[in-house]
């Protein structure tokens, strides 16, 4: 049972069996009475509620000190007498924004309810008020509630039966549904350019590539359901920013509801602490994914990595050890063949090395066989065995490295970081106010050497950033479900298995927000969490949210190619080789005519 205190002013007497009935059927047995009675009466009074365990305090109308309602922290009720000729004067007592809010509980008891209620028209009593007026129709009370569908909203008043009291109290709940078409100011987020055509008609449009992101479409969908479940309708007012503290003063929609003039958010907010002091936070929506998506390289180093990696470092010396040995040794006998026959052909040490070269590369030889010893032909036959071997393996490696898949080992905004693809982020605000906020060393990194260099800012559209992820060797920061839209439009399902994705902070969760004591907290609550319950939360996020693109990893799901990347060592080996021996045979053809002249000066 919650326990607060009832502000009491009394008819009579008489009227003690009702106010009694009325303050247990409130749970509350604390009373602060203010009264035009006689003293004697009402210390009688003050007895007969203290046997029923309410304790109460009396005051009068016209002679009362002023009394601070607000220090009380729990519930207050408030019981009225209209046949006191002051009893208008009790709501300057109150501070106005808490007067009629759900902290207080009215009761005012008359015998002339048109006045009364003229009297109440004038009040700020909104929808979410607890105003119950008492009219007394001999020994029988009527009971009616007012409120105002929106007392600042340009809403109107009514006034219904909720019961009666004869001996026993008569009390029923009558839900406030039923908003008589109160107009809510709206400020929702649109970064988009509307050209010829109302916000209503740009929210409605069917979904779209190209759609925002914080689930624009999808939460204005909500707000429709609302405003069919409740009968009202909005005002709708453009913003560019969910609200970011800018020189002392929040911008967007967070400043537009903590002015006033707004009533409730058009989009999702997150939940930030220095939001909450100035709106309040009623329900939670869907959370909200951002990371950083790219193609994962296949071969995650540079580009000439695709020939070494089949060979560790200490197989590569050994390798060109063995090279210089063989070609060594095999230049040896060369030259004591030479020696020993007095043959006239070649034997340098670089027809040795090129022999050797050409071996391990699987090419003929230029030696004249039949001028071999058998130790020569012993030590060729060696060399060739060894070669075959080696570039049957190396060649196997090398065609199942280009054509299958390789390890992803980039899952980490640190690996991110030390890779050399190129990073961006999606040209919205909360992800600039992020990277302004963060302290995260590896986020700060990444944002000053990736993203915000120089030389570059890269803040871009989803549609152009997910066009360079395509691309490949570059990641964006954007929301999953934009991205996934996006993917599934564009996207091979081979680039789909590449996609990689990794988290700079995890999933943010969303929610609704309206002024501070809005009167409609509850209404909103109650219709998203009906709505969670009966599954058209969930219904919504399977229509508007993309899932992520399928990937479908099988042999003859798609070709395997090779990229000239993969390959452009072998290319540019090839034109270095061409330009160097290009440039020898000039250098040769130089030094043979400057020779020759020499000779022909001479003689």
């Amino acid at each position: 049972m919650h326990y607060g205190y009832l502000l009491l002013h009394f008819l009579s007497i008489a009227n003690k069996s009702f106010i009694t009935d009325f303050l247990l059927y409130k749970h509350l047995n604390n009373a602060v009475i203010f009264h035009c009675n006689k003293p004697k009466d009402i210390i009688f009074i003050q007895k007969l509620f203290h046997k029923n365990d309410i304790q109460v305090l009396t005051l009068e109308v016209e002679n009362h000190k002023s009394y601070q309602i607000s220090n009380y922290k729990s519930k207050v009720g408030v019981i009225v007498d209209a046949s006191c000729d002051s009893w208008p004067l009790i709501f300057n007592e109150f501070s106005t924004e808490k007067l009629f809010k759900s902290s207080f509980i009215w009761a005012v008891m008359t015998e002339d309810l048109s006045s009364t209620t003229h009297v109440l028209y004038q009040q700020p009593i909104d929808i979410d008020s607890d105003v119950v007026i008492a009219y007394r129709n001999g020994k029988i009370y009527d009971l009616y509630e007012v409120y105002n569908t929106g007392y600042y909203s340009n809403g109107i008043y009514k006034l219904r039966k909720v019961g009666h009291w004869n001996d026993t109290l008569h009390l029923w709940k009558s839900p406030r549904y039923d908003m008589s078409g109160v107009i809510l100011k709206c400020p929702l987020v649109i970064t988009e350019k509307v050209v010829n055509e109302t916000y209503e008609d740009y929210l409605i449009r069917p979904k779209k590539s190209h759609i925002d992101s914080l689930h624009k479409l999808k939460f204005f969908t909500v707000l429709m359901y609302l405003q069919e479940m409740f009968n009202y309708s909005y005002e709708l007012r453009r913003v560019l920013s969910w609200g970011y503290n800018r020189n002392g003063s929040f911008d967007g929609i967070v400043g537009a509801l903590q002015r006033q003039e707004a009533d409730l958010s058009g989009s999702s907010l997150f939940f930030r602490s220095d939001r909450a002091t100035l709106i309040d936070y009623i329900v939670e929506t869907w959370p909200s994914r951002q990371c950083f998506i790219f193609r994962h390289p296949k071969h995650p180093g540079a580009f000439y990595t695709v020939f070494t990696r089949p060979l560790t470092t200490e197989v590569w010396y050994c390798i060109i050890c063995m090279l210089v040995i063989s070609a060594t040794i095999l230049g040896i006998m060369f030259k004591l063949k030479t020696q020993r026959v007095n043959d006239d052909a070649e034997s340098s040490f670089s027809l040795a090395f090129l022999f050797s070269w050409s071996a391990i590369c699987q090419q003929g030889m230029g030696i004249q066989s039949r001028t071999m010893k058998a130790s020569m032909k012993i030590a060729v036959l060696v060399i060739f065995v060894y070669a075959l071997t080696l570039y049957q393996y190396y060649n196997a490696i090398v065609v199942s490295t280009l054509l299958h898949e390789s390890p992803k080992n980039i899952r980490t905004l640190e690996d991110l970081l030390k890779s050399n693809i190129k990073a961006g982020a999606e040209d919205v605000l909360y992800t600039k106010d992020y990277f302004m906020r963060t302290t995260d060393p590896i986020a700060l990194e990444i944002y000053n050497k990736k993203i915000a260099t120089s030389n570059h800012y890269n803040f871009f559209s989803p549609s152009y950033g997910m066009a360079r992820v395509k691309q490949g060797g570059f990641a964006l920061h954007v929301d999953s479900v934009v991205a996934y839209r996006i993917m599934r439009g564009t996207f091979t399902e081979r680039e789909n298995c590449e996609v990689q994705e990794i988290e700079m902070y995890p999933p943010q969760k969303m929610g609704v927000a309206v002024k501070k004591l809005s009167p409609y907290k509850e209404h909103i609550t109650y219709g998203i969490r009906k709505m969670y319950e009966s599954g058209i939360f969930w219904r919504l996020k399977s229509v508007w949210d993309e899932p992520k693109p399928p990937c479908v990893s099988t042999p003859d799901s798609s070709a395997f190619s090779v990229s000239l990347r993969e390959v452009a060592i072998a290319f540019i080996c090839l034109i270095v080789g061409a330009v160097l021996s290009a440039a020898v045979l000039t250098c040769e053809i130089l030094i043979y005519r400057v020779k020759g002249r020499r000779v022909e000066f001479r003689h």
